[in-house]
């Protein structure tokens, strides 16, 4: 089915979202890059394969290409050599250093703990590993959106990682783009949902995200929690753990303040246009008439069209700091959770090789 670019745009203009980034394939899009102006917020918009709508070459727009995964997201090779396979049931992490309690092993029962509501020969081997890694922990964040018509991607150099609307799992290889060296977590939403949630979806779009930065933040204290019981150097993680909560705390008071800034001068910019809508219905009545009371009205409006535009100023710095904030503040919650998580696999196979040794 055609669709009219043009018009998604202008109906994308008309909430407030700005189309930044097109990614296709074939001519036809796939995900567009979604800026909500009023909350300095990016998500990912999903174009369903039956929806036609062309995209001719520009420097916004960026051709993809499959990578070869198979739909749970298991990409071959794991932590210890032991294939890509995750068995999933919800209960309460109660971590046992004693390995003989560790039921369906330590990777399993970590897994968890996420289970909460709110042609690879052609590619790096450094990458292979990234992106295992991406869709490792895709597929502990697909329990988080199970639930919801919105998913996440993760944007990683020039590839791009997504859960889909089943939560199963598709990865894209983009020609010519230079991507973030971090990662870059953002909200996904399909087509058809978007049509539905209109209304809602500036609201929406941030609740799941600070859902997903909720159980990132609590994750991850538990994971140096953990960490803390089955390391020998207690001292150093504590220290190390300390450090942490500083920098996540720090990045998290940014952001509110930047945020509550952004929701000030969204208050003054609508009181400073109701102001200038009531000059308009003043002079347009009828009653007043002439040369000088449209000098009169222009000088009463000029004022607030300066006002409005050093606003505007202030708004466009306010959400590239807000923006750059978000992106460390992201890359830090997802860095912890990785490593950490990693650590406590790794160390846990360790242990239990030390009991098969005494063992022997």
């Amino acid at each position: 089915m055609p669709l009219s670019l043009h018009k998604l745009e202008k109906l994308l203009s008309s909430k407030g979202l700005i189309p930044k980034k097109f990614f296709t394939m074939h001519g036809s899009c796939v995900y567009i890059e979604v800026l909500n102006l009023s909350s300095a917020d990016n998500f990912m918009l999903y174009i369903p394969s039956k929806y036609d709508i062309q995209i001719d070459p520009k420097d916004s727009s960026f051709n993809m290409k499959y990578i070869e995964i198979s739909e749970d997201g298991t990409i071959p090779g794991d932590y210890a050599g032991e294939p890509d396979d995750v068995e999933n049931h919800y209960d309460e992490i109660i971590l046992t250093l004693s390995p003989s309690k560790q039921k369906g092993g330590m990777e399993q029962h970590l897994e968890e703990n996420y289970k909460k509501d709110v042609s690879l020969q052609d590619i790096d081997r450094t990458d292979i590993n990234q992106l295992r890694e991406i869709f490792r922990q895709l597929r502990r964040l697909k329990f988080c959106v199970r639930n919801l018509k919105y998913k996440l991607c993760i944007l990683y150099k020039n590839y791009l990682c997504c859960i889909r609307r089943d939560d199963s799992f598709e990865g894209f290889n983009i020609n010519n783009f230079e991507g973030p060296k971090n990662y870059k977590l953002l909200v996904s939403l399909d087509l058809e949902s978007f049509y539905g949630k209109m209304e809602t979806i500036n609201s929406d779009v941030k609740i799941v995200r600070e859902g997903i930065y909720n159980i990132l933040d609590k994750n991850c204290t538990k994971h140096v929690v953990k960490w803390q019981k089955i390391s020998e150097k207690k001292n150093d993680i504590t220290n190390f753990s300390e450090i942490l909560e500083q920098k996540k705390k720090k990045y998290f008071n940014y952001l509110k303040h930047l945020e509550l800034m952004l929701q000030k001068l969204e208050q003054v910019e609508a009181r400073i246009i109701e102001k200038m809508t009531d000059i308009d219905g003043q002079y347009s009545s009828g009653d007043i008439k002439g040369l000088h009371m449209d000098i009169s009205k222009t000088n009463q409006t000029s004022k607030y069209k300066d006002e409005l535009h050093k606003i505007t100023v202030i708004k466009q710095e306010l959400i590239r700091n807000i923006l750059a904030v978000k992106a460390r503040y992201e890359n830090l919650l997802l860095h912890i959770d990785k490593i950490c998580f990693d650590n406590i696999i790794m160390m846990d196979a360790i242990l239990k090789n030390f009991v098969t040794l005494s063992e022997l």
